[in-house]
């Protein structure tokens, strides 16, 4: 074999020799970002855990009140997040992250839709009391929003019906269907679109603020971080309900409790419509809708709540105080945030002085 053919073989071996050990190294490179990235991946599957038992923000899509939204047919905005059994503390970080300041609130009326399904079992160790108020208006709020957005579309609804009807014009079955259910769900025999128009409609924030201040001592009572229990309502019949230390002998009434926040407001809001007790309450917010007010004002409309205590109009005294001394009323201005509103950096803006 000549000298060249030699050194064509050598130069080929040495070429296949270079290509094995690139090759194997290659495959080493690979097997260790393999075993890294499955490392890392247990590692954060171990931090989710963690997080998870925290119960770091999640995703609406994952609570169970998602599919009623859903049903109901209208395109609602999807919240933020929803936090669950969260300390205080996560809360308010993630309020702080989105910029939600009741001082901007307060300026812009517009509120991030952001849900809590539970109250921080740690709430009652916040010391200053004014910080705990704030926190617990912060996680009210939106929540009574939301139930009052969930009340306004159906009343939208009706209202479009008994325009249809004075026009003239027959109702389709598919709207006396609704009419119907609407009409057994607010407790009336026959759907007179009239007495439902009355009785779906919203509650002032500022009332159920103060009234859910009031009855779960600003969201630190047991019946609150047990139950979801923000309103006080009692039930004689139902299984789900929290035993009063303090119930006289012979009593066998309990406090109504439930597994989300929401359900609880929406129960309450519920109430309000629905319950004979409050009649008054009813004609005297019709009355202020017939009057074009802009706003139904929780302060008027918390002195027709006799009946809602033992205390009569001593609690009156104290629900009106709740909304005087906490400034409560700006809240009757307030609503969520929608696609259309404002960016987040308007949220977390300070807000403009009045001078410019």
């Amino acid at each position: 074999m000549s000298k060249v053919a030699w050194v064509r073989v050598w130069r080929a071996l040495a070429f296949e020799r270079a290509a094995l050990v690139f090759t194997i190294l290659s495959v080493g490179i690979l097997y260790v970002l393999v075993s890294f990235k499955l490392g890392s991946m247990n590692l954060q599957s171990e931090k989710q855990k963690r997080y998870s038992n925290s119960a770091q923000p999640s995703l609406i899509s994952q609570t169970n009140w998602q599919t009623e939204m859903r049903s109901s047919g209208w395109p609602f905005v999807q919240p933020i997040a929803v936090t669950s059994n969260a300390p205080t503390q996560r809360i308010k970080n993630v309020f702080d992250q989105i910029g939600y300041r009741l001082e901007n609130v307060r300026w812009y009326h517009e509120v991030p839709r952001v849900f809590l399904t539970t109250l921080p079992k740690d709430l009652p160790k916040l010391r200053e009391p004014a910080e705990r108020k704030n926190v617990f208006i912060m996680m009210m709020l939106p929540l009574v929003l939301h139930t009052n957005e969930l009340i306004l579309h159906t009343r939208d609804k009706l209202r479009t019906l008994m325009l249809l009807k004075e026009s003239g014009k027959t109702l389709t079955e598919k709207d006396q269907r609704f009419l119907e259910s609407v009409a057994s769900k607010y407790g009336l025999e026959t759907p007179n679109l009239k007495k439902l128009i009355k009785r779906v409609d919203i509650i002032p924030p500022s009332l159920a603020l103060a009234q859910s201040a009031e009855e779960s001592g600003w969201g630190t009572s047991r019946f609150a971080r047990e139950g979801n229990a923000l309103f006080g309502q009692r039930t004689w019949r139902s299984a789900t309900g929290l035993v009063p230390k303090e119930r006289e002998d012979g009593k066998t009434f309990k406090v109504r409790a439930f597994d989300h926040l929401l359900d609880g407001v929406k129960a309450y809001a519920h109430n309000l419509n629905v319950n004979t007790f409050y009649k008054d309450f009813r004609e005297k917010r019709a009355a202020m809708r017939d009057s074009n007010s802009s706003s139904l004002e929780g302060l008027k409309l918390a002195a027709t709540l006799l009946r809602y205590s033992e205390r009569g109009s001593e609690y009156i005294k104290t629900i009106e105080k709740i909304i005087r001394i906490n400034s409560l009323s700006i809240f009757d201005e307030a609503r969520l945030l929608n696609k259309s509103g404002r960016t987040r950096n308007d949220l977390t803006a300070k807000p403009r002085s009045p001078d410019t």
